[in-house]
């Protein structure tokens, strides 16, 4: 901070709040700001935060702080957007047995667990989620509880339920088996009419191709992308054949991906049609320090949100639970398939498969971040941005949110040090705006 500026920034913060009537809007004082859009980092900055909007961004000495502002010291954090997790499943809560948890759970869904994961990803920094797999009554209803500002949590974007081959996992409640191409195509709209963003498929198979091409060309009609699961080589190839936007997983089974679909890759890009795909590799590379120290998931705000009966179930899980060690290879095959894929003209999106056991939501998003950037060398700076601006920008809403810029929703995080060197330092955000309240 300039030393002249310093005596009269501690004086004003030094006034109690009673002095002032209700404030008209806040001021971010001092903090490193990390905008979000790739630009260098502004250190004493200023953001200046009106309703639900950033009015001003500048820094100490050159912007002027409106005498009604509220003033908060971000002095030694880091200013930056909102977090996204573009995929998640909030359904979950870590529990590592999925068959026990529907059994047990389905009915709690909607009241319980759904609005506990958005609790706790709001408490992370992560102002905005996308939902991939859930049931859609559950994930529609939660999320305009918290649209009406009844419960706390992000701005949620889903998919609904996931759309599978008739009878795979067809007891599960957050997915959708499709029987034909009919069927497909009644579902799919089924979907769209209920709201989702965009349709996800599962398990996709070779007999699965009609019925993929229709739910793909039936979203398509409605201005509507498909994601697809992307494990298996015949998954790849079902979903490239009938041209869904988006893959999700990187799988480490296979040393390398097969020419045949890293060609297909190829021709579609150069074709003119882009190929998104989620790697969230965080589960697979984190797998040897969970083996190793399993202790942080038994951290206290894994469990905000919810009841005794469901927390001590997951804990007694967690405690039994046997961990397998990561094979030494899979490191270099994702960070081979990653690079085959860059090369050839893929676009990765971010995301953390959060729910999966060890992927919590108050520890999924800044765990997977860290895995790209001390795993697999991404820049921090090109991390951070790929998890707001550009997440933002996929989603459709680049112009509303995702940057600390002057009209943009004001969804702003503060953290304490520099997630620059340091990228544990999300872990616990010291303040939380979103769309311009500050709820932590």
């Amino acid at each position: 901070m300039n030393r002249l500026l310093a005596p009269l920034f501690a004086l004003l913060l030094a006034m109690p709040a009673t002095l002032y009537a209700q404030p008209v809007g806040y001021a971010l004082v001092g903090g490193l700001l990390i905008d979000g859009s790739g630009a260098e980092p502004m250190p004493n900055s200023i953001v200046l935060i009106r309703d639900d909007r950033i009015e001003a961004v500048g820094s100490i000495g050159r912007l002027p702080v409106p005498q009604d502002y509220q003033l908060v010291s971000t002095e030694g954090m880091t200013v930056m957007p909102g977090l996204w997790d573009p995929h998640v499943h909030l359904l979950y809560n870590g529990h590592p047995d999925f068959g026990h948890w529907f059994s047990s759970y389905a009915d709690r869904f909607a009241d319980v667990t759904i609005p506990a994961s958005a609790l706790q990803f709001l408490m992370a920094g992560v102002t905005s989620v996308r939902d991939l797999a859930v049931n859609t009554d559950d994930i529609i209803s939660v999320r305009k509880r918290i649209t009406a500002g009844e419960i706390p949590g992000p701005t949620i974007y889903t998919a609904g339920s996931a759309l599978v081959p008739g009878g795979a996992a067809s007891y599960r409640p957050h997915v959708m088996p499709v029987e034909n191409p009919r069927d497909a195509v009644r579902k799919t709209r089924a979907q769209i009419n209920a709201g989702v963003d965009i349709i996800k498929v599962l398990q996709a198979n070779e007999g699965f191709q009609e019925e993929l091409n229709a739910i793909v060309e039936t979203a398509h009609a409605a201005g509507i992308r498909v994601t697809a699961h992307g494990r298996t080589d015949e998954e790849l190839r079902v979903a490239l054949r009938a041209g869904v936007d988006e893959i999700q997983h990187i799988g480490i089974d296979t040393p390398t991906l097969p020419e045949d679909i890293l060609d297909m890759v190829q021709q579609r890009i150069a074709g003119g049609t882009p190929l998104y795909w989620n790697p969230t590799v965080g589960t697979v590379l984190n797998r040897d320090e969970l083996a190793a120290d399993p202790e942080w998931l038994d951290d206290p705000k894994n469990f905000a949100g919810l009841p005794q009966d469901i927390e001590l179930d997951i804990r007694q899980a967690i405690s039994n639970a046997e961990f397998t060690t990561l094979p030494r290879s899979a490191s270099d095959i994702i960070k081979r398939k990653v690079q085959n894929l860059g090369e050839r003209g893929v676009i990765f999106t971010f995301g953390s498969d959060e729910g999966t056991f060890g992927h919590p939501a108050s520890e999924a998003t800044w765990r997977e971040l860290e895995a790209w950037v001390f795993e697999l060398g991404m820049d921090p700076v090109a991390a951070i941005k790929w998890a707001t601006a550009d997440s933002a920008a996929y989603m459709g809403v680049g112009d509303e949110v995702g940057t600390v810029t002057p009209g943009k929703l004001a969804d702003v995080i503060a953290v304490k040090g520099s997630p620059l060197r340091h990228f544990s330092t999300l872990r616990e955000p010291a303040m939380v705006f979103k769309n311009g309240k500050r709820v932590r």
